[in-house]
């Protein structure tokens, strides 16, 4: 499994995660080690998730426009 266009931190701790879970299941599926082990993979990939959210909803030219509302890409004029 690959996560992409996460941080990269998170998207390694996914992928390390998923590696440690499959170890933690190879012996004994129903242990508690390997349950446990596959809630840590869904929490962080759930955090990765956000993030992307995160990312997608971070608008480059809104950012600008707070720290620069007199340019003339960021007036708005009324009709």
């Amino acid at each position: 499994m690959q996560v992409r266009a996460a941080p990269d931190s998170l998207s390694e701790k996914v992928e390390q995660s998923i590696k440690e879970a499959q170890e933690a299941c190879s012996d004994d599926p129903a242990s508690g080690e390997c349950v446990a082990a596959w809630d840590e993979v869904e929490e962080l990939s759930a955090a990765a998730s956000h993030a992307r959210d995160r990312l997608k909803d971070n608008d480059p030219l809104e950012n600008y426009c707070k720290d620069n509302p007199e340019t003339d890409e960021c007036k708005t004029y009324d009709n």
